[in-house]
């Protein structure tokens, strides 16, 4: 199963995903726009991006490159067209419909379970309190359908100057071309991917800041992901274990989503920020899944089940859902 091109549905079919994906999209946008939280500084950056830019322009280039330019500049136009307030519910609606689109046409077959997958805590926030983020792994899948190469690679290649977490989904894909093109084994693919894993994990925070990146310098990412459980941990190892079980020819055409796993694997002890970048490609992750077959495909379904479950059942009736600024709404 290959993920480069969307299965064709019907016409009836992709005019339900448009009008399922304007509600999604509609709904969100329409949320108390200064009630979650990162919202305050998001109308930051829909007021200030100019100053900002110039800012990290003074420093170098490499600076501006690590610190999302592309996201800069669409709040820089923005800002001179809306309000900031309106300008966080263009990039709320943009970004949620198009994700939300792309994912519902993808398999008809399993609209059920793609309803369930944008639904997820872990992929709705990205539209609720990372919008940075949302609108990042919008570009990435813009350019990860698109049929035209050009297109494609542009599209790809933008992704981290809108969220640096896609610095390291695009070093994973051009990892898995370098696998494909040299012919690798599995074994290898797997230890490369690890071997990559550690010294990023070990070097990632260090670099951030070497290369004037904001997350190599803030306090916040550094001590993210310092006081986890080890509970997503072993609920991911038991996914890629399925996905490993199912052969090599569903690893052929699915080892960009296994390379995924396998890194948040190797730096979940690592890297603070890998939660993030893992969160990026997990609808990869989840499409990929939807490819196996006999009784793993069934076992995934039970986890998606629990998944869900364990990640909703404690922010039900909670203000915000968990999400809300201050706690209060």
């Amino acid at each position: 199963m290959k993920l480069l091109i969307p299965t064709n549905g019907s016409f009836g079919y992709k005019v339900m995903c448009l009008a399922l994906a304007g509600f999604y999209a509609w709904f969100l946008m329409g949320l108390d726009i200064d009630g979650y939280i990162d919202r305050a500084n998001y109308l930051i950056y829909a007021k200030h991006s100019d100053e900002i830019f110039v800012m990290y322009a003074a420093s170098s280039l490499k600076t501006i490159i690590t610190n999302e330019p592309i996201w800069l500049l669409l709040n820089i136009w923005a800002s001179r067209h809306f309000t900031p307030e309106d300008t966080l519910r263009l990039i709320i609606f943009f970004s949620s419909f198009w994700v939300s689109f792309l994912v519902l046409r993808s398999y008809p077959k399993y609209a059920f379970l793609l309803i369930l997958f944008i639904l997820m805590p872990q992929v709705l926030k990205n539209h609720i309190i990372h919008l940075r983020q949302g609108l990042g792994i919008t570009v990435f899948f813009i350019g990860w359908w698109c049929r035209y190469l050009p297109l494609r690679i542009f599209f790809i290649g933008l992704a981290p100057l809108v969220h640096a977490s896609f610095f390291f989904i695009d070093a994973l894909l051009l990892l898995n071309i370098a696998f494909s093109t040299f012919r690798i084994s599995t074994v290898w693919r797997v230890a490369y991917t690890l071997g990559m894993g550690i010294v990023l994990g070990a070097l990632g925070m260090w670099l951030a800041g070497a290369l004037g990146a904001r997350q190599g310098e803030s306090a916040e990412y550094s001590a993210m992901g310092s006081d986890g459980s080890g509970l997503a941990f072993v609920f991911w190892a038991m996914f890629t274990v399925i996905f490993f079980m199912e052969g090599k020819e569903f690893l052929k055409n699915n080892f960009f989503a296994a390379t995924i796993l396998v890194f948040y694997l190797s730096t979940y002890f690592l890297l603070p920020v890998t939660a993030r970048v893992f969160e990026s490609g997990m609808l990869v992750v989840l499409l990929a899944s939807l490819g196996l077959s006999d009784w793993r495909r069934y076992a995934v379904y039970a986890l998606y089940a629990f998944y869900f479950c364990m990640q909703w059942y404690p922010v039900l009736g909670v203000p915000g859902y968990g999400w809300a600024a201050d706690g209060t709404m």
